[in-house]
């Protein structure tokens, strides 16, 4: 799996349609963001796993689940992740869109799927989640429902963590002191390398 392209539209620190380009020659797939503090890095990915987790977001990292909490609960986060001066035009939708390119799904030959959450501020009182194979409504996707679809079909949660993390979080798995968060690492590996 390859993560070709990302939109993010109105979600926080990103006004407007801003597209992210990841295509690259050959079969490179590690990318590296970087710049200074209050850029957006952060933000960046946690619309990524917003976008492919929604709620359960906060599994992934107690990053989200930090920000989820300080912020008082979803409901609050998912509010206030619309654009503020998208808000003061009166443009309450945003949304986070990812295309991924060579999946591999047993019995679904594709060349892309696309998955978008959207939610309007205004007027949402969850938010949607679209999935489209090579540009059409995902049958499977509607008959298991689309967060199961994700992690099943694109990226179970557990593997999230080692693919979406800030450069922090490799000192912190360096510190595994539990027994549990040791069982955690090794199913999470487990499940990565096979």
């Amino acid at each position: 799996m390859i993560i070709k392209e990302i939109e993010l539209y109105n979600f926080r620190i990103y006004k407007g349609l801003n597209k992210i380009n990841l295509t690259s020659p050959g079969k490179q797939n590690i990318y590296v963001v970087s710049g200074k503090n209050g850029f957006g890095k952060t933000t960046f990915l946690m619309s990524l796993v917003w976008c492919l987790y929604g709620k359960n977001m906060q599994e992934v990292d107690d990053l989200y689940k930090k920000e989820i909490a300080d912020q008082g609960g979803y409901s609050k986060y998912i509010s206030n992740s619309l654009n503020r001066l998208a808000r003061t035009e009166e443009d309450f939708n945003f949304y986070v869109s990812i295309i991924f390119t060579d999946v591999d799904i047993p019995e679904v030959p594709c060349k892309e799927i696309v998955v978008t959450r959207s939610y309007n501020a205004k007027t949402s009182v969850t938010e949607d989640v679209e999935i489209l194979i090579d540009g059409y409504p995902s049958e499977l996707a509607k008959e298991v429902g689309p967060e199961i679809f994700i992690r099943e079909f694109i990226m179970p949660i557990e593997i999230a963590k080692f693919f979406f993390f800030d450069a922090e979080k490799i000192v912190n798995l360096a510190e595994v002191n539990t027994a549990e968060q040791r069982r955690n690492l090794s199913r999470a590996y487990s499940e990565v390398l096979g």
